[in-house]
């Protein structure tokens, strides 16, 4: 048990960090490649680093990569670095993913994911762990990365999205989007005034809290996540770095 509460503590950043980001110049309403770093911490102690990359390839398909790495105790219960990795393309003005995949770093595959979006069939097919995954697509379906790249895309059209529909664990999910109010933090790159975002499951008391910087393009210096009133943990962010 433990072993999977500390699990999905380092998991968790990787597919909610940055999902209110959006690094590019305001006037720009379009996607732009960056890499950001955070520290994580768990139960107030130190559990890793995150850092997060968005590349355009030149043939117009876009990779979302996630790398968490475990730090001091924390690695001898996680593997030493966990991986996730979303391929998709903007048609329409809208996100479509291709394939999403994540990895723990061992040699086993009993903990992967794979994901194969197969428009054209109306499928999507893969494997959640050990079972197997195969769904029926629909308009705006998501990965766990890709809807982050989304929720990008929509603020730097200048929407803010209250839903998405995503592929999560294997099955088909809807995720609530809504504003929180708004704080002031001091973080590596400066003192912020931002604004608070919560991303829960319908009718959810726990959830994903981001303070996203107006003056950074909404890019969240703080991510956070609570079970109930309990927080579960952190995401500071410590640079970012257009590329």
């Amino acid at each position: 048990m433990a072993e999977a509460r500390l699990r999905a503590a380092l998991l968790g950043p990787l597919v909610t960090a940055m999902t209110l980001a959006a690094l590019a110049p305001a006037s720009a309403a379009e996607l732009r490649p960056f890499t950001a770093n955070y520290t994580i911490t768990w139960g107030g102690m130190s559990a890793g680093t995150a850092t997060l990359t968005l590349q355009h390839q030149p043939d117009g398909r876009w990779i979302y990569q996630s790398v968490t790495t475990a730090r001091g105790l924390f690695r001898l219960a996680m593997p030493a670095e966990l991986r996730s990795r979303s391929v998709f393309n903007i048609q329409n003005g809208s996100v479509v993913p291709e394939l999403f995949v994540a990895e723990d770093g061992t040699s086993s595959t009993s903990r992967d994911q794979e994901l194969h979006f197969d428009w054209a069939a109306g499928r999507v097919t893969g494997k959640f762990e050990k079972s197997a995954v195969n769904l029926p697509l629909q308009p705006g379906l998501l990965d766990s990365l890709s809807v982050q790249a989304a929720l990008m895309h929509e603020l730097l059209a200048g929407r803010t999205p209250a839903h998405f529909v995503l592929v999560d664990k294997g099955k088909i999910k809807d995720y609530n989007y809504s504003s929180e109010g708004e704080d002031t933090l001091r973080t590596p790159l400066g003192e912020h005034h931002t604004v608070i975002f919560r991303s829960s499951r319908p009718g959810a008391s726990s959830g994903t809290w981001f303070w996203c910087a107006p003056e950074l393009n909404h890019l969240p210096v703080k991510v956070e996540r609570r079970e109930g009133k309990n927080v579960q943990w952190t995401l500071r962010l410590q640079s970012a770095t257009m590329l």
